[in-house]
C-alpha cells in the first residue's frame, strides 16, 4: 500500500486529515491483510472494489471505473457488481489469473 499513490488505500489518512470512514477502514485493513488478492468487498446488494482493485477489475471485466468519496485529496476509484451476478464476474476474473478475496460487510 502506498499511501503517496491515491489508487493505494492509507488507513491513516483522509482528504481532510480525519479518519477514513470505518467501512473502508475496514476494507483497508482487509486488503492489507490479502495484498495479492481483488477484494470483492459486500455492500449492500452489490460487492464492491476500491482503489487499484477497481481499476484491474472494471477493465478485467468490461465494466465502469466510478469514484467512491476522497482519499488524500483524490478520488477514490471504485466498481463493483450485483450480488445475483458475482458468480459469473468471479470466474471471469479467476480464469484471467487473478486471484480473489470475498468479504462480507461485518458492522
Amino acid at each position: 500500500m502506498d499511501a503517496a499513490n491515491p489508487a493505494s488505500p492509507d488507513a491513516g489518512a483522509s482528504a481532510d486529515n480525519g479518519r477514513i470512514t470505518p467501512m473502508m477502514e475496514q476494507y483497508v485493513e482487509i486488503k492489507t491483510a490479502n495484498p495479492d488478492c481483488l477484494l470483492f468487498y459486500r455492500m449492500g446488494d452489490f460487492y464492491e472494489m476500491f482503489f487499484e482493485d477497481a481499476e484491474v477489475a472494471s477493465r478485467a471485466l468490461g465494466i465502469v471505473l466510478t469514484k467512491r468519496g476522497k482519499h488524500l485529496g483524490k478520488d477514490i476509484p471504485m466498481c463493483g457488481v450485483p450480488i445475483e451476478r458475482s458468480d459469473e464476474y468471479l470466474h471471469k476474473l479467476i480464469a484471467q489469473g487473478h486471484r480473489v478475496a470475498v468479504c462480507e460487510q461485518t458492522e
